[in-house]
């Protein structure tokens, strides 16, 4: 599991007890990934003094949110005190105004993370004030918060899905040694943390070269089983994918998507046809036009992508400004002469990682160790 981000000021002082409780809260409702997209992960705490009474988080799409369980649990909560992760909802929606059930159950104090974003649901802290309800929050910057909601703060105004990058890289920066040879660079903890971010995505999106190379089956197949099962997004420009492919074949939840060239699509079409939707794609240069498919994936309700290989594809994204988080596996091994780059050299001549260093790419969440690996997630700047 990846650190909890920082608490840091808001409109309010926070005490040492406040900031721990607070983070619980964050931490807790981390037991909604995968289960409530695009509902944010939202975890609630009631504590009375010292003592916490009960917790919950936002366990499943359209079920009670994190604050109405954690009440739910609790006998009598009348003078207590609620943490919440995320601003108290004040509308109907799948479920009443969680600020109604707040202030029916008696709660003195109500300390909260982050902002509600949304035009309707926002409100709640404001409401709570003005019934006589104790309001601190929210806490930390927009910025902090997206780091731990990221598709739910991702940009409502955006033509494309929220896209995230996924790179096992080694300390000499390659995902692979020479001559194609391909080997495990992680080991089995980050194997496993992989398919946990699997299944908080609507799509994984894989290149060519990676498709053909490794037949992936794209599937989350972990310990979270995802709401909706992600859709495996294969890139095919020469329209050389067949029935045969796992990605393809007896998977659940929606049939994958393939992308290719326009003047392509119809004979794909025709060969995958039961197994796959085949979306076609312009060309630009000698490659697919990776804005256009994004905004073909958010046309058919696609609001976040996994991307995950390879360097040509990675590289492609980066240079594009189309990659919103990194999420960076390094592994303590050496490649050595000839292995592949985690990010070649682009068409321009230019190396891809330029765009990394000055294009503000920031740690709002800091590394974590799963087995001999470290994860380093950035989150790209304003």
């Amino acid at each position: 599991m990846i650190a909890l981000p920082r608490v840091g000021p808001g409109n309010g002082s926070l005490s040492g007890a406040d900031r721990r409780l607070l983070a619980r809260a964050i931490e807790c409702g981390r037991g909604g990934w995968g289960r409530v997209h695009p509902n944010p992960m939202v975890g609630a705490l009631v504590v009375r003094g010292d003592e916490v009474l009960g917790e919950a988080f936002h366990a499943g799409y359209g079920g009670p949110h994190a604050e109405v369980s954690a009440l739910a649990a609790v006998n009598d909560a009348r003078g207590a005190t609620l943490y919440c992760s995320l601003e108290p909802c004040n509308h109907h929606g799948k479920t009443p105004p969680c600020t109604e059930a707040i202030l029916a159950a008696g709660i003195a104090r109500v300390v909260f993370w982050a902002a509600e974003p949304g035009a309707q649901q926002k409100g709640g802290a404001e409401w709570l004030r003005s019934r006589g309800v104790v309001v601190d929050g929210p806490f930390g910057n927009p910025s902090e918060w997206a780091a731990e909601n990221p598709v739910f703060f991702h940009n409502p105004s955006a033509r494309v899905p929220y896209v995230a990058l996924k790179l096992a890289v080694s300390v000499d920066g390659c995902i692979a040694p020479a001559a194609g040879r391909r080997v495990w660079l992680t080991g089995e903890a980050s194997r496993r943390e992989v398919h946990r971010l699997r299944a908080g995505f609507d799509a994984i999106l894989v290149g060519t070269r990676t498709w053909e190379a490794d037949n992936p089956m794209l599937t989350a197949r972990g310990a979270v089983v995802p709401r909706v099962p992600p859709v495996a997004v294969l890139l095919d420009r020469r329209g050389r994918a067949s029935i045969g492919l796992r990605a393809l074949r007896g998977r659940p939840g929606p049939r994958s998507i393939v992308a290719t060239a326009p003047h392509r699509a119809r004979d794909l079409a025709g060969r995958l046809s039961g197994c796959a939707d085949v979306v076609a794609v312009p060309v630009k240069g000698k490659r697919l036009d990776l804005a256009a498919l994004m905004e073909a994936l958010a046309a058919r309700g696609i609001g976040s992508v996994l991307c995950e290989g390879g360097g040509v594809l990675a590289a492609s994204l980066l240079r594009e400004e189309l990659v919103d988080r990194l999420y960076l596996f390094i592994a303590p091994v050496i490649i050595g002469e000839g292995g592949v780059p985690a990010f070649p050299v682009g068409e321009s001549g230019e190396p891809a990682l330029e765009t990394l260093r000055f294009r503000g790419w920031k740690s709002v969440i800091d590394p974590s160790r799963f087995g001999n690996d470290t994860l380093i997630v950035l989150d790209r700047g304003d």
